[in-house]
């Protein structure tokens, strides 16, 4: 997808989507007209307009959509430049549909940090998409909550006929650091509120260099010890021996254990702070809702390190049923699963026995479907599969986000990159699954699957 304006493709996918529009009023238009005896097509037409959509206009519509196409084909470009930067959303959306009804919060900051042309997309669709199911002008409401702008639209009872323009929504928000979330028949997009971050950042900064200071006065305490009663090594340390492929999740889980033990105390804060906010402002505050959502994704991420901080450095390779083990780790991600509304298939034979680290393997599944569920739009579903190959044991999970140019797979996997910038989750899953890949032996790869998905895979040896 270009970042200065739609392909050629999506274009044409749009303009479809109205002429189809277009064409189901008319046909609305031409079955009242047939209901009305004693009058003549011209007059009922001319004389009508109130008793059902008029016809000039939805043929005007067909008019224009056919127009743009011819544009598209001879390579016609819009006059409008991409800008990037801080947009304001409330006058974007007033130039772009000045029509709609808008619902704002004065003096709130309601500005993002984005690409203007994207962020005029994203805002063109969901209007279009309320206009199409309340048969009208659409109600747009933005306001800001915490360090998100929320832009919402009630979107009617056809809200579930919309699937595949959600998921190209809910893709752009998220290449935009954002979200899209339906509730009931109430769409919306959450955007990071432009310095947000930034006031986050000093803050998260100040804590740091807090918790520096007393360590560093925590270390001299202790050094000063040491000194006084003489204790000190003056031989280098013994050499340790190289690991191969299981030395760099040995370092992975050294400092999952280290993040672990800084996250418990901020997520009990959170916890906290929610309860007291729950108490005294009730469940259903903008203040409660966010603390909660934020001790969720903290809980999540702790528990994603735990699935490296809990497997033992040194465990030994014994039998076990790949299947079994697949059926556990289903079972252990099936309460995330269900926050984000997603189901999980298990494909593949059984048992598939395997000779390697248990604890290890199981992590690998875990990490893979952690990292699935958090790709996978609401209401999606995410696919594990275990085959018995000739050199071993084939694990593949397949999910509903976006794939990953090949160019740029092999960084996203070591996150050297961020991932979500393709759209795909940014957070330690799938950092953790493949260095326990690599620990037993495998390689995980990042790949398009059989009808276009993306797909997460690993070759595993010592199936027999």
């Amino acid at each position: 997808m270009s970042q200065e304006r739609l392909t050629r493709h999506e274009i044409s996918w749009l303009l479809a989507q109205e002429a189809r529009g277009a064409a189901r009023a008319l046909r609305e238009g031409v079955t009242q007209l047939r209901k009305e005896p004693g009058a003549s097509t011209e007059t009922r037409i001319v004389n009508a307009p109130g008793d059902g959509p008029a016809v000039e206009t939805t043929l005007d519509a067909l008019d224009d959509a056919i127009s743009m196409l011819s544009d598209l084909n001879t390579g016609a470009r819009g006059a409008s430049k991409a800008r990037r930067g801080r947009i304001d959303l409330a006058a974007l959306l007033m130039d772009l549909s000045p029509n709609t009804r808008l619902a704002i919060e004065p003096g709130a900051g309601i500005e993002v940090f984005g690409d203007e042309q994207d962020l005029r997309r994203m805002l063109n669709m969901l209007v279009t998409q309320a206009g199409s199911t309340q048969g009208g002008a659409a109600e747009v409401k933005i306001r800001r909550q915490a360090e998100w702008v929320k832009i919402s639209v009630e979107l009617g009872p056809d809200a579930g006929a919309q699937e595949l323009e959600r998921r190209w929504l809910s893709r752009m928000a998220t290449r935009h650091g954002g979200s899209v979330e339906l509730e009931g028949g109430t769409q919306s997009i959450f955007l990071p509120a432009d310095g947000a971050s930034d006031q986050r950042e000093v803050v998260e900064l100040r804590k740091e260099l807090e918790q520096a200071q007393q360590l560093g006065e925590a270390y001299a305490r202790e050094l000063a010890t040491v000194l006084t009663a003489g204790d000190i090594r003056t031989e280098p340390p013994p050499a340790i021996a190289p690991r191969g492929g299981s030395q760099r999740f040995e370092v992975l889980q050294g400092a999952a254990h280290a993040l672990q033990r800084s996250l418990k105390s901020m997520l009990e804060g959170l916890r906290a702070d929610a309860t007291m906010a729950a108490s005294a402002l009730g469940e259903t505050s903008p203040l409660v809702q966010s603390l909660q959502k934020r001790a969720s994704a903290a809980a999540e991420m702790s528990f994603d390190l735990a699935l490296a901080a809990d497997c033992p450095f040194d465990e030994p390779k014994s039998r076990v049923s790949v299947a079994e083990l697949v059926k556990t780790a289903v079972s252990d991600a099936e309460s995330r699963a269900a926050r984000h509304g997603i189901t999980v298939v298990v494909k593949g034979p059984s048992p598939l026995p395997l000779s390697t680290r248990p604890k290890t393997f199981l992590a690998l599944l875990r990490a893979l479907l952690h990292h699935a569920i958090s790709a996978t739009p609401r209401d999606g579903e995410v696919v594990i599969s275990a085959y018995a190959v000739d050199s071993g044991v084939l694990i593949s999970v397949q999910d509903g986000g976006p794939s990953v140019t090949e160019a740029h797979r092999a960084d996203v996997l070591r996150n050297r990159t961020d991932p979500s910038a393709f759209g795909r989750p940014s957070g330690v899953a799938l950092l953790i699954a493949e260095a326990a890949a690599e620990s037993l032996g495998g390689a995980l790869e990042l790949r398009d699957g059989p009808d276009g998905e993306a797909e997460v895979w690993t070759l595993l040896h010592g199936h027999s």
